[in-house]
């Protein structure tokens, strides 16, 4: 069954409605919490996070420069792993640069007991996304998972394919996350045609924009029932 991931504004108005939709996402099921490249704090944004909900996995967007930084994040790490009862992962950006430290990160992590997804990159061809050269790094597959590029789930699949291939071919059998990145879905047929399609082509998990029908689709699974009811506070 596919793991559903929330990414959620890092700009808000107000902090009480932003912190109910992060719990509300919580008490419908999401799997995890992501947030977008731009914004406040992460790290704060996080931690107030941490502080209402009970379940869902917070997932901190780190870039090259701050894996460059390894003593600073693992203090962060530390923090927000401890307020946040081992809820916390690491989604890592500019994988091309960051590989290089990846040591020290997996080691930083394994420290924290939380997990590591690498963020795929994308080039535009004359077809559309394309894994860019970075995302074929095998080495990619030494972390927990990763974020693959693309905007269908054929270029999900390319995009992934040279990693499960490493670990396959260096017989690393402990789980691995592959999620893939989509737009909302305008319609539940389209949910429920997509989650098929991107679980054939070896998705683990989708990452979805938070929308005020994405809690009306978490809580009614494949139900058709109209529950206009259910809305997010920002909505």
């Amino acid at each position: 069954m596919l793991k559903i991931g929330v990414r959620l504004p890092r700009q808000f108005e107000d902090s009480g409605d932003y912190l109910a939709d992060a719990r509300a996402m919580d008490a419908a099921g999401a799997d995890s919490l992501w947030l977008d490249a731009e914004g406040y704090d992460p790290w704060l944004l996080l931690a107030g996070m941490a502080t209402i909900t009970g379940r869902v996995r917070l997932v901190v967007p780190i870039s090259s420069a701050d894996v460059r930084a390894p003593q600073d994040l693992g203090g962060r790490l530390a923090t927000l792993s401890r307020l946040s009862r081992g809820r916390t992962a690491l989604a890592v950006t500019g994988l091309a640069e960051a590989l290089a430290d990846l040591d020290a990160v997996l080691e930083l992590a394994r420290r924290a007991r939380c997990c590591v997804l690498l963020d795929l990159p994308a080039r535009l061809g004359r077809r559309g996304p394309s894994p860019a050269p970075a995302s074929a790094d095998p080495r990619a597959g030494l972390a927990d998972g990763v974020v693959g590029a693309g905007e269908s789930p054929e270029q999900f699949r390319a995009a992934v394919e040279p990693v499960t291939r490493y670990r396959e071919r260096e017989k690393l059998t402990g789980p691995f996350e592959l999620w893939a990145a989509i737009k909302m879905p305008d319609a539940p047929e389209t949910w429920r045609r997509q989650r098929q399609e991107y679980e054939a082509a070896g998705a683990t998990g989708l990452i979805v924009p938070a929308d005020p029908r994405l809690l009306d689709l978490l809580r009614n699974g494949d139900e058709e029932a109209d529950r206009s009811d259910l809305r997010l506070a920002q909505g």
